[in-house]
């Protein structure tokens, strides 16, 4: 990156050579891991966010300088383990620490000539190599139609046995994509089935018919015989939890093969048997091995990961959102960081409960700390659908036993509302339909609340409730985060997966001072505000390097602030020692497009 001297003024933006977005600049956060060592003990639960900031913390050291990951610390690099390292840290909420050299290990490795992928560069590309090329690519965001055509004619060339079929489906899939060869695949795959409609024979019958039922409905043809494909997936499922290809105990490449076709069949094996079997893989430092007792690595943690992302949706779970950045309110054991009646409210199976027997007043569990500007994110349950709760943000206690301010509703009714308690008493802004149509009453539902400046956003499962802008500046812009238990009959309130991004707030303020600083400049169209970030050690003498910072268009707008509240701006906030540079956060009106204000 170009280098800065002397001190920061309106030129400075004139001197960003080197622009970058937010997907391919961030060297990401690494996740907050508790103090103290853990030992991890067999259990039937799924993974809590601090079990999987862990295995993201276990992946990704393995990137080594070249771009590439190693399948074990200090291994050569390999786009097969570089793959399967890409799509752990996505499972696990977490970062890839250098996602250029990443980009670039990875396109290193494609053959242009033949359009396959070597499994590693200047090597000889062959079908797996370029499956999971394909898939690494489409998590990295830089597939297109050409890579894709490339590889779709070096399957075509290349493509043999079953095997071939089954991970040449499963990059084309990743990509979208597909083969005018897949007739022809589907009726190899389906001339190698059984007569009862499995595939396969003794101990590795499950994982046959496993892996050849997801290779067919990924090829969009949807076997017949599903209840004889699913029996042979269930008796598959060994004493200890697992699956595996021969006699003895299970493997976690098995487990995952069987696992996808639960998965693309929307069912169930005995979940708790599987969760266990899991637990006996995994090791202290957060990795998983392929088989309990061997050595954790990269190739083992990414299948242990996908199972537990699969568990959770189809227990109906909402999927992992990822979580850089973002910080555990709460540590899964105990109320450590909160405040609260703890004869209604405690932590159990890593979520924090709230059980009312039936109040005359509402109850509250409030953060010790209060926040400003931030993203909240956490799943919730409310037993049964009865009763009514709701999360607070920017509150305080007031006298007896209320919080007045902002809440994200929860209850019939008021599902999704952006709703003022004990301030305006009322709600501000009723939940949009279609946000409303994902709503399971009864079963987990996730919230996400972004409070930015004046502005305010939630989310139900991921689509947007209530988009709301604070016209009253009188109106705190920040104060604790709380749950509540409402007066009423007896009631039951689950959370859990809670977690929190605090974001920078910019202020005008004297530029040698590090921090994230408001700034305006005066151009032919009027004044316009932006936000710079000023690194610690900077004194205007000292070169350092200055990112240019271009926003999504959600941070649009002509208050300058926005832009530094997402992406960099956010990552910088939560680990400015990782982050020794000048950063510019214009702000965009509408676009970026050149047309655009």
């Amino acid at each position: 990156m170009p280098l800065l001297h002397g001190t920061l003024g309106p030129l400075e933006m004139a001197l960003l050579i080197e622009l970058v977005s937010r997907r391919n600049l961030m060297k990401r956060l690494s996740l907050c891991l508790a103090a103290c060592a853990v030992v991890f003990a067999p259990t039937v639960r799924a993974q809590a966010p601090d079990d999987r900031a862990r295995s993201a913390a276990f992946v990704a050291p393995f990137q080594n300088p070249d771009g590439g990951f190693g399948a074990k610390a200090g291994g050569v690099s390999s786009l097969g383990a570089t793959s399967s390292a890409i799509r752990a840290l996505k499972n696990t909420g977490g970062s890839i620490p250098d996602v250029l050299s990443c980009v670039k290990y990875v396109l290193s490795c494609r053959d242009a000539e033949s359009g396959g992928y070597a499994p590693a560069p200047g090597g000889i590309p062959d079908v797996r190599a370029t499956a999971v090329g394909l898939m690494a690519a489409a998590e990295l965001k830089v597939a297109d139609d050409k890579m894709s055509a490339g590889a779709i004619g070096f399957f075509s060339r290349n493509v043999k046995g079953f095997e071939d079929i089954r991970i040449a489906v499963a990059g084309l899939e990743a990509v979208q994509k597909a083969s005018p060869e897949f007739p022809a695949w589907a009726a190899r795959v389906e001339s190698d089935r059984n007569p009862d409609g499995t595939w396969g024979k003794g101990p590795g019958r499950a994982r046959d018919t496993g892996g050849a039922a997801v290779a067919l409905l990924r090829m969009g043809v949807a076997p017949d015989k599903e209840d004889a494909i699913l029996a042979a997936l269930r008796e598959g499922q060994r004493p200890d939890g697992g699956w595996g290809e021969a006699d003895g105990g299970s493997d976690l490449e098995s487990t995952y093969r069987v696992m996808r076709a639960f998965f693309m069949l929307e069912e169930k094996p005995d979940l708790k048997r599987l969760r266990e079997f899991l637990a006996r893989c995994r090791q202290s430092d957060g990795g998983y091995a392929v088989k309990p007792g061997d050595v954790a690595d990269v190739v083992g943690t990414y299948y242990a990961t996908t199972v537990f992302r699969w568990t959770r949706l189809l227990e109906g779970e909402p999927a992992l959102i990822e979580t850089a950045g973002f910080v555990p309110l709460c540590n899964g054991k105990d109320l450590g960081g909160w405040e609260g009646d703890s004869s209604l409210w405690s932590v159990r199976d890593g979520m924090l409960v709230g059980i009312s027997p039936g109040i005359k007043r509402n109850n509250f569990l409030a953060t010790e700390k209060s926040y400003g500007n931030f993203i909240l994110q956490l799943s919730f349950r409310l037993i049964g659908g009865d009763g009514n709760s709701g999360v607070q943000f920017r509150s305080v206690r007031i006298s007896g036993h209320e919080m007045a301010g902002y809440q994200a509703d929860i209850g019939q009714d008021y599902w999704g509302c952006l709703y003022d308690e004990s301030r305006r008493n009322r709600v501000l802004e009723r939940a949009s339909p279609w946000a409303l149509e994902t709503l399971n009453t009864t079963g987990w539902n996730r919230y996400e609340v972004r409070a930015m400046g004046d502005r305010i956003r939630l989310s139900l499962n991921g689509d947007t409730s209530v988009e709301y802008r604070e016209e009253d500046p009188a109106i705190a812009r920040d104060g604790r985060i709380a749950f509540q238990i409402h007066a009423g009959g007896p009631m039951e309130i689950q959370f859990k997966d809670i977690q929190i991004q605090p974001l920078p707030s910019p202020t005008p303020c004297d530029d040698t001072q590090p921090g994230f600083h408001l700034r305006t400049v005066k151009t032919d169209q009027g004044e316009r505000k932006y936000t710079v970030y000023v690194p610690v050690g900077y004194d205007g003498k000292k070169p350092f390097p200055i990112a240019l910072f271009l926003h999504d268009s959600g941070e649009r707008g002509d208050d300058g602030t926005l832009g530094s509240m997402d992406g960099l701006g956010a990552a910088i906030y939560g680990h400015p020692e990782d982050y020794p540079m000048i950063a510019v956060f214009p702000q965009a009106r509408e676009s970026w497009r050149a047309e655009s204000d």
